[in-house]
């Protein structure tokens, strides 16, 4: 699934939301047109547009609310549902409201947050889509790059919400825009007013005009509804209906004295919105009736540009012929010919260029430096490019960049329209840019292949730079394809002697990279390997030019570029591969040169530094393999020092820590709260891992006994975890076992505490004090008849859960029974163990308590659970009442 997170929001709100008003109703809104989801289409939010969910994430039923807000749980509802819930979730389905029992109903999730939207799935598989250019709702795969999910607004409506939908009004307005003449007549008939407006000040003319509703528009006329009114957006009906090619509605209204040219507070009119549509039976309408052909948005667009944008002919024909100014540009300078040029409609275009006699309109740029030849190449409209050459446009026209054509369509590599440039308006092949870029350098850095390849047929210059050092080689080798860069590479070796070839390769950029280091970068493994073969130097180093530093300053201080990721000096191909985490270019650098492993930048970063902060552990791997300083010092954004075998230990990553310490890591780190690297290990259960620690200490006295600031020791650490193998291994090595934490708790009771009899063995046949105690008095013992206590209260509540269950068989799906049995008879072994051992019961801890007053006593128990039932009851009772 496309989704970069599994956002928990809409759970955590609904949570919110359910302890003021189970449950609350919301929207689900397209926020391209702000239709809600209504079920089996999108229509315009309403009462009748209100959701709300039952159920846990994964498992929600999405239920229609009601229209009169009664919620009868017991009711089966209607939900939104898959038609058929057994359809392969590969393939396109309808979606459609039935009961809520339907299968198809039962495994919604709804995904995302606030600034990404909000995606409805089904069974995490399968997502609902608006279907394109229309109002229908389709599920359709996630990960569908055809049909792509839709992203949807969702919005809790509150009950002032609810309580201004269900108004006659907003009730009249609905009906209205459904066609429901005889609801409109029933609430006519309890004294609503004809023109009473809702929530977005909408008449009910405005939408049942918008909807094509013939009959309903005629009724509300007649009773009287002003034909002017507007909406909040300042929307009449007539505009309405001139967007939607209403053409009855449209000529009913004008003749009961609709404003023709009305505008909305955007300043359009109804003839700019049928034009923005290509609307022609309109529009011929609207012009009859005396419409501004020259009516502009506010800002700039006129009714010709909405048109061109369109690519609309007829709708371009009958603006042109009722006076529209073809010359007029928006705020940004464009034309309705660079409008045009965009959409690629050669009639379009044609039409504007023979309605103006300014010489200038074909080469006019606009502010944002585009002129109609420059924005048809970087579309690839063929057709356009030719229509805009024959009729006079300049093939190397630019704006101040000096950016031709050419290059645009090079970049984006629209093969056919660059030999419409280059054959037809004998383009300039080798022509510059002001940051001395070229057509090839352009397509290079665009990975455009096809473009390269017929420019330099062509005759585009290979050997060459641009005004940053940047050579074509370097662009393609950065874009990763081993097509393009053989072919420069073929290209350059027609001229060049294999040292010359050589030379060329290890050119540096004067920002310090050469070919190979672009390649790295990307991790383009391929293109780095034959660059490798072809002489590049893996151990050459980065510095950029004076020049260039100076430039880098100028342009972060002028806003246009960031200083996010700051250049820094002496960087090699391993440091930036390992940077980017890419282990086989890694893994091909070290091959060749593993020396370059042990290089450090201008601040001192190493490769493996880089691949640490990247968290990119196989990279991190392959460099300490190949010789990396496995001592490295680490410091994180945060200013924070870091050991790395330590890390490696925290983030229980076991073969590289092991690695580590084959490589000559520090064994004796110690954290701030004196937890050492031997403790962390132990407390993960990492027993070969232990095992090597102890095997490389070079004789440090109190090394297997050291504890954290707590007093904690290996020894304890481990079994208190239950790591009966490393018990071992540190009893093997010598550890005490009868060490005390500051709390004076021992090994034993640490052990028994949690049932772990294996390492309770081990320690008494190691010598453990059987009968010490902490400083509550406690023993191992009590921790004994303490841990059987919780585990046998768990196994009552556990069996009570399943008496309770209607369906026993189903009461327990995921085999929880048998593991609280086992554990229990765990804790029975034990305690019977260390009673056999000579574990005094006897003994009492400061309270006067003995070991037997800790263990489970099943009628404090029944007498608990009796007490938790009855207040319960108390609560179901007054749910009731309430």
């Amino acid at each position: 699934m496309r989704f970069f997170f599994l956002s928990c929001w809409f759970a955590t709100v609904l949570a919110a939301e359910e302890t003021k008003s189970s449950p609350p109703p919301f929207f689900l809104q397209d926020p391209s047109d702000s239709l809600c989801l209504a079920g089996e289409e999108f229509k315009r939010c309403s009462i009748d547009t209100l959701f709300y969910v039952v159920g846990s994430p994964g498992k929600y039923q999405i239920h229609k609310r009601p229209s009169d807000g009664t919620i009868n749980e017991e009711d089966d509802g209607t939900c939104l549902s898959k038609k058929d819930c057994k359809a392969d979730s590969t393939k396109i389905g309808p979606v459609k409201l039935t009961k809520c029992s339907h299968c198809g109903a039962k495994s919604w999730n709804i995904l995302g947050d606030a600034d990404t939207g909000y995606v409805l799935t089904f069974d995490e598989k399968t997502c609902l889509v608006r279907e394109k250019g229309s109002t229908k709702v389709i599920t359709a795969p996630c990960d569908s790059e055809e049909v792509p999910y839709t992203p949807l607004q969702l919005q809790f409506a509150s009950a002032a919400d609810i309580k201004t939908m269900s108004s006659p009004g907003a009730r009249l307005i609905g009906a209205a825009a459904d066609g429901d003449k005889k609801t409109i007549q029933s609430i006519l008939a309890e004294g609503v007013d004809i023109n009473v407006r809702d929530w977005d000040d909408l008449t009910a003319l405005i939408p049942a005009a918008s909807a094509g509703h013939v009959d309903i528009c005629e009724f509300l006329l007649k009773e009287g509804i002003d034909v002017n009114a507007s909406d909040k957006d300042g929307i009449t009906a007539l505009m309405e209906a001139s967007i939607m090619g209403q053409k009855k509605i449209v000529e009913m209204l004008l003749k009961k004295g609709a404003d023709v040219n009305a505008a909305a507070n955007s300043e359009v009119t109804a003839l700019w919105l049928a034009a923005s549509e290509g609307q022609t039976e309109v529009m011929k309408i609207l012009l009859d009736k005396g419409a501004d052909a020259s009516n502009t948005r506010a800002d700039g667009l006129t009714a010709l540009m909405s048109a061109s944008v369109g690519g609309h002919e007829g709708a371009i024909n009958l603006l042109l012929e009722h006076g529209a100014d073809p010359t007029t540009a928006d705020k940004d300078g464009l034309t309705p010919l660079m409008n045009a040029a965009e959409h690629g409609s050669v009639a379009v275009i044609k039409a504007l260029t023979e309605n103006t006699k300014d010489p200038s309109y074909l080469n006019a740029v606009s502010a944002t430096g585009f002129n109609a030849l420059i924005i048809a190449a970087a579309h690839g409209h063929t057709a356009a490019i030719e229509y805009l050459l024959e009729a006079g446009a300049e093939v190397d026209g630019a704006s101040e960049n000096k950016v031709t054509a050419l290059m645009y369509a090079a970049a984006s590599n629209h093969v056919e329209a660059m030999k419409v440039l280059l054959e037809k308006g004998n383009a300039v092949v080798d022509a510059k840019h002001t940051n001395g870029g070229t057509a090839l350098l352009e397509a290079a850095t665009g990975g455009a292949v096809e473009a390269m390849k017929l420019l330099i047929e062509k005759g585009a210059s290979v050997d060459f730079s641009d005004d940053d050092g940047v050579t074509p080689l370097m662009a393609i080798a950065s874009q990763g394809s081993i097509e393009g860069q053989k072919y420069v590479i073929k290209t350059l070796q027609k001229t060049m002697t294999p040292a010359q070839l050589t030379e060329h390769i290890n050119k540096f950029s004067y920002s310090g990279g050469s070919s190979v280091m672009f390649a790295a970068a990307g991790g383009h493994t391929e293109c780095a390997k034959e660059l490798i073969a072809l002489g590049a130097d893996v151990k050459a180093i980065a510095r950029a030019t004076p020049e260039y530093l100076v430039k880098l300053s100028q342009m972060i201080a002028e806003g246009k570029m960031t200083n996010e990721d700051p250049h820094v000096d002496g960087v090699t191909a391993l440091h930036v591969a390992a940077q980017g985490g890419h282990l086989a270019t890694v893994e091909l650098l070290l091959e060749h040169s593993p020396e370059v492993v042990l290089v450090k930048d201008d601040q001192l970063r190493t490769p493996l530094s880089l691949a640490i902060k990247g968290n990119y552990g196989e990279v991190a791997t392959a460099l300490v393999k190949a010789g990396a300083d496995p001592n490295i010092p680490f410091v994180d954004d945060s200013g924070v020092s870091h050991d790395l075998l330590f890390d490696a230990i925290m983030v229980e990553n076991e073969e590289f820590s092991k690695l580590l310490i084959e490589k000559g890591a520090n064994i004796y780190h110690k954290d701030d709260k004196k937890v050492t690297t031997l403790l962390q290990a132990s407390h993960r259960g990492f027993t070969d891992v232990v095992k090597m620690l102890l095997e490389k200490n070079g004789g440090k006295e109190g090394f297997i006994d050291e504890a954290s600031e707590e007093g904690v020791t290996p020894l304890l650490a481990a079994s208190s975890e239950g790591h009966a193998e490393v018990v071992a291994a540190l009893i093997s090595g010598g550890a005490n076992v009868n060490m005390k934490d500051s709390d004076e708790t021992t090994t034993l009771m640490a052990a028994s505490a949690r049932g772990h009899f294996k390492v309770v063995q081990e320690l008494l046949k190691a010598g453990a004090s059987i009968n010490e105690q902490n400083k509550d008095g406690h023993t191992a013992l009590m921790f004994a008849y303490n841990g059987k206590n919780q585990v046998e209260t768990l196994w009552e509540r556990y069996n009570q859960f399943v008496r309770d269950s209607e369906n026993k068989a189903e009461a327990d799906d995921s085999g929880t029974g048998p593991i609280i049995k086992q554990a229990l008879n765990d804790h029975l072994a034990l305690v019977d163990l260390l009673l056999k051992s000579g574990a005094d019961a006897s003994i009492k801890d400061k309270e006067g308590h003995t070991a037997k007053d800790f263990d489970y006593h099943p009628d404090a128990d029944s007498e608990v659970l009796e007490k938790q039932a009855k207040a319960e009851k108390i609560r179901d009772e007054s749910k009731n009442e309430l």
